[in-house]
């Protein structure tokens, strides 16, 4: 009898996780406005540019999820992913390699503040198909902080065969709560 609660366990465990895996990819992508000169010919079609904001979309749902636990966050992110935060505090958060590092990094992040908001979403092009600047603008509850924190980021997206390769973030250091911010990434 054990063994076969045990098995119904598994079974609804791994249902969960499925549907919450199935969640993020088949989310929209947030609103977001492309910026692009049109002197200049396009360098990636319309459906990498919905890729790489569905890429985004599922990781700044991490920070809306409940349950950052059991958020599929690996499968965002290639087996040798690289993020970098160069103005994190800690040395150890400045870079970040490899699928279970970069997954456990950043599930910690989302613990330190709440009402996460993520607005003002601008996709640029670059040369390189796979390559896309995101600027947006996010805003939460931080512990310590009167009222609710903003700040504006920068984040540079590699994309290959559908997953993140390489995040590399920046974000105003002169904002009003850019220690709190900080604090929240370390």
């Amino acid at each position: 009898m054990n063994s076969i609660r045990t098995a119904l366990a598994s079974l609804a465990a791994a249902s969960a996780l499925a549907l919450s895996a199935g969640a993020y990819a088949q989310s929209a992508p947030m609103p977001y406005t492309l910026q692009a000169d049109p002197a200049i010919p396009a360098t990636s079609s319309p459906q990498q540019q919905e890729e790489v904001m569905k890429l985004l979309t599922a990781h700044l749902g991490l920070w809306l999820t409940r349950d950052t636990g059991s958020y599929p966050y690996e499968k965002l992110v290639t087996e040798d992913a690289v993020f970098e935060y160069p103005y994190a505090e800690a040395d150890s958060g400045r870079r970040i390699e490899g699928r279970e590092a970069v997954a456990e990094a950043l599930r910690k992040l989302p613990l330190k503040a709440s009402d996460w908001k993520f607005d003002s979403i601008k996709l640029f092009q670059t040369p390189h198909p796979d390559i896309f600047f995101v600027e947006y603008v996010a805003s939460a509850s931080v512990s310590g902080v009167a009222h609710p924190s903003e700040q504006r980021h920068l984040a540079r997206i590699t994309v290959k065969q559908g997953q993140i390769a390489n995040y590399y973030e920046l974000w105003d250091r002169s904002a009003e709560w850019s220690g709190a911010a900080t604090a929240a990434r370390n």
